[in-house]
């Protein structure tokens, strides 16, 4: 065989090979499943939403992923992105303080070794930093 000859069947050997090495990659997420025990919550305070939630036990935890969005109202990891990611189950709170006014959708992700995604409600959060939580009342609040 020639030298070229060489090159085109080794050419062809790596295309049919393709596919194969394309079935080896990792598993694509599984379809969300919503779980209301992660006990997730979300508030407005101070300038910035403070997120909290339960802490997963089972062996097969692989990440916690909040997500965040203005205009999908069911947001899910990877579609949506991810606020903040962390590989530590014992972390179980985080504050976002980058946000603009206008309405926020918030959700916590548990993502599993197996790629199963365990989905908390999502939480709506309205946004307006012109209007904060009134005080206690001074005497210049009274006529």
């Amino acid at each position: 065989m020639t030298l070229s000859r060489l090159a085109l069947a080794a050419s062809l050997a790596c295309a049919l090979a393709a596919p194969a090495q394309a079935q080896a990659q990792p598993r694509l997420f599984r379809p969300p499943t919503l779980v209301r025990a992660i006990g997730f919550s979300a508030w407005y305070a101070g300038g910035r939403v403070i997120a909290s939630w339960k802490k997963y036990k089972r062996a097969d935890f692989k990440a916690y992923k909040l997500v965040r969005s203005s205009t999908m109202h069911d947001p899910v990891y990877p579609e949506s992105g991810e606020l903040f990611s962390t590989g530590d189950r014992a972390v179980t709170r985080y504050v976002d303080s980058k946000l603009d006014d206008g309405i926020w959708y918030y959700r916590l992700c548990v993502i599993t070794k197996d790629n199963n995604r365990w989905v908390s409600p999502v939480v709506e959060i309205v946004v307006h930093k012109d209007v904060g939580p009134e005080g206690v009342p001074t005497a210049k609040d009274f006529e």
